[in-house]
């Protein structure tokens, strides 16, 4: 009689492949890890209301202004291979700030653009009002919903340079102090302050009564900020990077005045818009004093 298929696999050669199959342990297992895979990295969670500040200039400012400020470090594993990561633990060490080591996988993962370190600071620049009410000279920057962090902190790192004395954005669909922020602004983040409001009304009216005026960039400007006289006490409100100002803000606005340019096939970026006027302030405010 013709043998079955199924009939070859006898109960004692089911046994051997059993025997043959097993480990040291047992049954070899379907889902082992034959190629040493690296363990999975915990789960870590960055510290609430802290700001996370990379980068290697901005590292060194905010040792250099706020040390006390700095909860804690983050060094990748490796550290001392590199000069500038050394040069930053041993400033760092000898300020009394806990390091903790990590792997760059995990520090890539949860902050980008480290450069292998970064520092967490319970606080920074915080705007006192007083001090723009009794200014003789001072200049502000309302920033409209600008939601790229490479644009604010571009703004910050000029604002810095220029010497604004406080930003104000709104509290929802604008870039926050990010990692991102901080690295670009390459130590601005540490002089500027930015407050967080939830309209621009009240304060832009708080500061028209302490003497400033108001100047909204706008292509829909009459004046050129080159005819124009830029008072001593000046706010700039900057529109977002794709709708310009909004409406409500443009209202508030003692005037709108254009940046002339060649084509008006395109527009500024909204960072260099800033950086012109800023720019313009000062050298106005220079020849002013001569």
């Amino acid at each position: 009689m013709k043998q079955s298929r199924s009939s070859k696999y006898t109960s004692s050669a089911r046994a051997a492949y059993a025997q043959k199959s097993k480990g040291p342990s047992g049954p070899a297992r379907r889902h082992s890890n034959p190629v040493n895979l690296p363990p999975r990295e915990p789960r870590v969670e960055l510290p609430r209301n802290q700001r996370v500040v990379t980068g290697f200039h901005a590292l060194r400012e905010a040792l250099a202004v706020r040390p006390k400020a700095i909860e804690k470090a983050w060094f990748k594993q490796g550290w001392e291979s590199s000069a500038d990561l050394k040069d930053l633990h041993q400033a760092m060490v000898a300020k009394g700030i806990v390091i903790e080591e990590k792997s760059s996988n995990l520090l890539d993962k949860v902050i980008s653009s480290n450069q292998g370190a970064a520092a967490f600071l319970s606080k920074g620049p915080e705007l006192d009002w007083n001090l723009l009410a009794e200014a003789k000279n001072s200049t502000v920057l309302v920033l409209d919903g600008l939601e790229d962090p490479h644009n604010l902190g571009a703004i910050l790192r000029t604002s810095w340079l220029i010497g604004v004395d406080a930003v104000l954005a709104p509290e929802d669909r604008s870039a926050s102090l990010t990692a991102t922020v901080h690295k670009v602004a390459c130590g601005g983040a540490e002089h500027v302050p930015v407050e967080r409001v939830v309209s621009f009304h009240n304060p832009i009216e708080e500061l028209k009564k302490n003497g400033f005026w108001v100047f909204g960039l706008s292509h829909e400007g009459t004046q050129s900020i080159y005819d124009l006289k830029i008072p001593e006490k000046v706010v700039w409100c900057i529109g977002s990077e794709d709708k310009g100002l909004r409406t409500t803000t443009e209202k508030l606005c003692d005037e709108l005045v254009f940046l002339p340019q060649a084509s008006a096939a395109a527009s500024y970026n909204a960072s260099v818009a800033t950086a012109m006027a800023l720019a313009e302030t000062r050298r106005q405010r220079s020849h002013q004093k001569d």
